[in-house]
């Protein structure tokens, strides 16, 4: 779990530094709301991993 949980945090950083680069803000919030997302999943992931123990 923890590679998944690494790769979901590395897209959310991606996300991140191509919203910093984008002129447009309506494509900088919907990379931004994708990294948010990318940063939820990459908390399940552990919680998941956490319960499979």
């Amino acid at each position: 779990m923890e590679d998944e949980k690494t790769r979901l945090l590395a897209e959310a950083q991606r996300c991140r530094r191509l919203a910093a680069s984008i002129n447009d803000p309506d494509v900088a919030a919907r990379l931004n709301a994708l990294a948010d997302e990318y940063e939820r999943r990459a908390d399940s992931s552990r919680g998941a991993g956490d319960e499979k123990g």
